[in-house]
């Protein structure tokens, strides 16, 4: 007579040891995915598929909002109104900034609570800084009425499209983009430089 065979069983996996496979794997790729995305020395972080919220303008009223639809776009560092707050009818406006990577910034023009968007042209940059010649902010009637200067990155296409208005009241109901800073300022009386 011969010896039974000791044969492991063949006993399916219950709920319980699937569980627990299931949540030593998403450990295992948390762990993996926390360790690429440190920084090592030499290497800088890697993206995350999110852009951070842009800068904080340090012109007056509340930012705009993204568009769902627009694709998101590079954040320049430290925009800024050089020039006066209170600026006349036609105005030449200097500024600080860094132009973003393969963008032009075009400058917008809103009246507070009105939902159009008037654009006036392309930034000029020097280095970190930023000019636009000869800008038309409202109407002769509109002395003492505050104004919104839109700045929004654009891509090859919006220039394109956007500079044919050049010198023309042109206006959309958003931007091509989300803003990446909004300055308030204030009609003089003064006509200006144009």
């Amino acid at each position: 007579m011969t010896a039974p065979e000791n044969k492991p069983s063949k006993r399916r996996w219950g709920a319980t040891q699937w569980a627990l496979l299931g949540l030593v794997l998403a450990a295992l790729i948390g762990v993996t995915v926390a360790l690429l995305n440190q920084s090592l020395p030499g290497r800088s972080p890697v993206a995350t598929g999110s852009a951070p919220p842009p800068p904080a303008a340090t012109g007056s009223g509340p930012p705009p909002a993204a568009t769902p639809s627009a694709a998101p776009s590079p954040s320049p560092v430290g925009f800024q109104l050089t020039s006066a707050a209170a600026v006349p009818r036609c105005a030449d406006l200097t500024g600080q900034g860094s132009k973003p990577p393969g963008r032009e910034v075009g400058l917008f023009v809103q009246r507070p609570g009105d939902p159009k968007y008037y654009w006036e042209k392309l930034l000029k940059f020097d280095g970190d800084t930023w000019r636009a010649e000869r800008v038309v902010i409202g109407t002769s009637g509109d002395s003492g009425k505050d104004f919104n200067l839109v700045l929004v990155p654009m891509s090859g296409q919006a220039v394109a499209e956007f500079s044919k208005h050049d010198g023309t009241a042109y206006a959309v109901e958003n931007p091509p983009v989300a803003p990446i800073a909004t300055f308030r300022v204030t009609r003089t009386t003064t006509l200006g430089s144009c």
